[in-house]
Order: structure tokens, then C-alpha cells, then sequence
């Protein structure tokens, strides 16, 4: 499956226990943030990942920040704070997105056997 908004971020069963993959490769959305996360270039993620492209590394973080945004932009009512319904909504939601950050954070292994990969704004 791909998302029509992110047509490089696809959902396959077979792949990867269906977390969200680059373009149907076996590249997770969340390995290739973390690896940009730990202060990888791209230059340095495309010369040992070829099957990579620039434009991917983009899809990753579109689709990382859209998950990450709140579903409802718009201000609730002084009638919608005090409205049952409202309320469950708005904790399901809530309860949803742990869920999901939870199990990112579940498969994503820990530091790297090698070391940790210093980045950027690592203490020297």
C-alpha cells in the first residue's frame, strides 16, 4: 500500500513485519531517521545504501512530521471541553499515538555494537 501523499513510504505485510518502508525496500521510515538522526549525511547514507535516493530521505521526514501532527487543528468549543464525547475522542487519539510512538521505539534497536555514532552536537 502506498500513501497518496507519500507515494515513497509503502505498507507491505511481507516486508518488514509491515512497518512503513521506503518505496517497498527493506529500509524502515524509522532506521533511515534514525540514521539521519545520528548525524549521518546523506552523502554517506546514499554511498552505502546505492538503492537510496535523495528524495527519500525527505519522504522519511514528511512522513515522520505528518504522524506527528495533531489529526484536529482546530480549537475546540468551551462545549466541546466539557463534553464527554469529546474528551474520550480526543484520549483515544492520545492513546493511539503512544501506541504507535511506543512500538517505534520497541523495534528500534539501541546503540550499535560499534558505538555510538556521534553527530553533530555530540560533546567532544
Amino acid at each position: 500500500m502506498k500513501f497518496p501523499v507519500f507515494p515513497r513510504i509503502t505498507i507491505h505485510p511481507s516486508i518488514c513485519n509491515g512497518q512503513p518502508t521506503v518505496r517497498g525496500l527493506r529500509y524502515p521510515v524509522w532506521q533511515v531517521l534514525e540514521w539521519l538522526a545520528g548525524g549521518a549525511t546523506e552523502a554517506e547514507l546514499l554511498a552505502a545504501h546505492p538503492a537510496l535516493e535523495p528524495e527519500d530521505f525527505r519522504a522519511c521526514l514528511a512522513f515522520a512530521a505528518e504522524r506527528l501532527k495533531p489529526h484536529d487543528r482546530t480549537p475546540p468549543t468551551a462545549e466541546d471541553q466539557t463534553s464527554e464525547e469529546w474528551i474520550l475522542s480526543r484520549q483515544s487519539r492520545w492513546l493511539a499515538e503512544q501506541e504507535f510512538l511506543k512500538q517505534l521505539w520497541e523495534r528500534s534497536p539501541g546503540p550499535s555494537a560499534k558505538g555510538n555514532v556521534e553527530g553533530p552536537h555530540s560533546p567532544k
